[in-house]
């Protein structure tokens, strides 16, 4: 038999590889604190109360490690974007408070809920190792005697300077132009972050909704309003409940605390 003929009689007995597995994650409904009540009609998750994303792969994991990302702030937003199912929802127009909802599900289906930090004892300063259970959290509503108005603000009434003003929720996108705006200032000793948050949190003073007039309120409110405007912003934003039973190992100091959300919150050993 020729030599080429012996060879292809060779390929042909052999085994053909079987082509690799795929895999396809499943899905979850992650349920939204705001219930969809505050985005505005075109938005993909008007009055929906819930949002199905896929639970994450390795893909997922190379974006959590990527310092690009990381650098430019972009990382919650690109992992977001990476597991809705439905790509017409952008993730810097989700209210924070329904991305941290999401975040908290990646983590759990993820890892697993628990969650290990280290806390200082606000009493004697002594770090404290815990373990929180992030499937226990819930979720904070909206306080109902917050007057809500037809547009999805809120009203507050400031005792110091009189003023009726309208809150609204923030955004990913206003988180974003929040940083970007005290980036900037920082540079020039200008950096007002308080200020610049409240401008972007004011919806409107005495009905007046232009930004310059918001802006130069925000610059000069007494301090007891500003402690007022953020203790209402507390009622009004719907959020994950992140407060936990904390006592501390060595003097039994107790109090509740919040959850801090640190780099290492998708990273387990």
């Amino acid at each position: 038999m020729p030599r080429n003929a012996n060879r292809v009689q060779q390929t042909d007995t052999q085994e053909i590889p079987q082509q690799p597995l795929t895999y396809s994650p499943p899905t979850t409904f992650v349920s939204l604190p705001t219930g969809g009540k505050f985005y505005p009609p075109e938005h993909p998750l008007h009055g929906k109360d819930s949002v199905e994303i896929k639970q994450m792969t390795t893909r997922e994991e190379e974006i959590l490690t990527n310092q690009s990302l990381i650098k430019q702030g972009l990382l919650t937003d690109r992992l977001i974007q990476s597991v809705l199912l439905d790509k017409e929802i952008n993730p810097e127009s989700l209210f924070i408070g329904d991305k941290n909802a999401i975040l908290v599900a990646l983590r759990i289906d993820g890892y697993g809920p628990e969650y290990n930090i280290s806390v200082p004892c606000p009493s004697c300063n002594e770090v404290n190792n815990k373990e929180v259970d992030l499937s226990a959290l819930g979720i904070k509503g909206v306080d109902d005697t917050i007057e809500t108005t037809e547009n999805g603000t809120f009203v507050v009434n400031l005792p110091r300077s009189g003023a009726k003003i309208e809150l609204r929720l923030l955004t990913g996108l206003d988180e974003k132009k929040i940083a970007e705006t005290n980036k900037k200032t920082k540079k020039y000793g200008l950096e007002r972050p308080i200020a610049t948050q409240y401008s972007h949190m004011i919806a409107s003073v005495n009905g007046n909704g232009d930004q310059s007039i918001i802006s130069g309120f925000a610059a000069n409110l007494p301090a007891f309003d500003s402690r007022i405007i953020r203790n209402e912003y507390k009622k009004i934003n719907p959020d994950v409940d992140m407060s936990f039973d904390f006592q501390c190992d060595e003097c039994g100091h107790d109090q509740g605390m919040e959850v801090p959300i640190t780099a290492n919150f998708f990273w387990v050993e």
